[in-house]
């Protein structure tokens, strides 16, 4: 019997874990640097699932019940707005002609869609604590506490600085010029009714002169807000630092680099929680990034094709990659070729498919920081809706209630 061992208990490893268990032909192992699945401090914020990729993987894994419980698609809702206020889109979700899962985008957040995964992998697969600091080239795992392995293949979804990837490449993520804060408003029904209003039920996007101002609604009802510009890599780590941990200061800064923004952005940052504010710099691997293909290892997720979150992709590119992945190697055992060819023929699809989400992202984040947007990427999205299929593009235009293209540059 094969022996797995992934690296990383996010979306992409358990989702790995779950399609690889229920095969029942490996020996699958989950490794995880956290010493349980409720210690990361870190939560993360609402996922959409995509049909062909993120969803698709969940109906494969058998838990699309499970999800339907905490699935969200008045999460669809998105404004984008310009730093004045002016709505140039204003996209609303009719829940109740929501049928086919495959047309809907819903939103989980994402530690429950964690939760999910973990509730459906038998227990004993996952290890917890277990601090990754060196992979051997004969498929052993060094961590803090001593040695694991060998391993007949080792799965690297350990993140943007995955130790699986070092052995497959030099290539290592680069800052992306963009980075900045991400707050959370708690209760901001009760305590801010009005940042509430304004941002809704969904997601609330706003780009002007290479600055960005985001807000999403979680699951609990709290808003996640997220501060982006064009800085240098340490900008925003130095700026936090500056403050000596006095979030009210950091703030105070922030609405400075903002004052040109409607006074109603700035109600955001006001309404944050002082000691939930974490400085984050945005990194990228380059667009078309591969690596050598070596017998034993491979990488799914953010280990391969780390990119922004401009194009809402992460999730689902990686979610995909299991998929495919698990799919990949449960043919090879039908039909008794090789695990390694299996991993082969998963990497030369997953290469060019992956390029095409890095593409897409890489266009995005050029258009929301180019001094004109959001019209640029307003633009774009006009012209793409119109390749999609006449069914999918119907339910996009119903969402829509009004795109100002007026503003958009010769």
């Amino acid at each position: 019997m094969s022996t797995i061992a992934i690296i990383g208990a996010g979306p992409a490893g358990l989702t790995l874990a779950r399609l690889l268990s229920l095969q029942q032909n490996f020996k699958v192992t989950v490794f995880e640097q956290d010493a349980s699945a409720s210690s990361r401090t870190t939560k993360g914020g609402s996922l959409d699932l995509h049909g062909d990729t993120g969803m698709a993987a969940l109906r494969e894994a058998g838990l699309v019940e499970e999800f339907l419980q905490h699935a969200r698609y008045e999460g669809e809702d998105l404004v984008i707005a310009d730093k004045h206020g002016n709505r140039h889109l204003d996209m609303k979700a009719d829940v109740e002609e929501v049928k086919d899962l495959s047309e809907a985008r819903p939103e989980i957040d994402r530690e429950v869609l964690k939760a999910i995964l973990l509730e459906s992998i038998p227990p004993p697969l996952i290890k917890w604590g277990h601090h990754l600091t060196s992979v051997g080239q004969d498929g052993t795992l060094s961590f803090a506490h001593g040695a694991e392995g060998p391993f007949d293949l080792i799965v690297g979804a350990d993140g943007a600085w995955s130790r699986v990837a070092q052995v497959l490449t030099d290539v290592r993520p680069s800052f992306s010029g963009i980075g900045g804060f991400e707050l959370r408003i708690f209760d901001p029904a009760e305590m801010h009714p009005k940042v509430s209003d304004m941002v809704g039920r969904g997601s609330y996007f706003a780009f002007s002169d290479g600055q960005g101002v985001q807000a999403q609604r979680q699951g609990d009802g709290s808003i996640i807000v997220y501060i982006w510009e064009r800085m240098s890599e340490l900008f925003a780590k130095n700026l936090l630092a500056s403050c000596d941990g006095d979030g009210g200061e950091l703030k105070g800064k922030l609405k400075e680099r903002f004052s040109s923004w409607d006074p109603s952005f700035l109600d955001w940052i006001d309404a944050a929680d002082s000691k939930a504010i974490r400085a984050w710099p945005l990194y990228e691997l380059p667009v078309g990034h591969q690596w050598r293909h070596k017998k034993g290892f491979t990488l799914i997720g953010d280990s391969g094709h780390i990119m922004t979150p401009f194009a809402g992709e992460g999730v689902n590119a990686a979610m995909k990659d299991a998929l495919d992945l698990a799919g990949k190697i449960g043919e090879a055992l039908k039909l008794g070729s090789s695990l390694d060819s299996a991993v082969e023929e998963y990497e030369v699809a997953a290469f060019t498919r992956n390029q095409a989400v890095q593409e897409d992202t890489m266009q995005n984040k050029i258009l929301f920081f180019r001094e004109d947007a959001p019209a640029g990427f307003l633009e774009r999205m006009q012209q793409l809706m119109g390749q999609v299929p006449e069914e999918e593009r119907e339910r996009w235009e119903k969402m829509i209630a009004g795109v100002d293209t007026s503003h958009q540059a010769e």
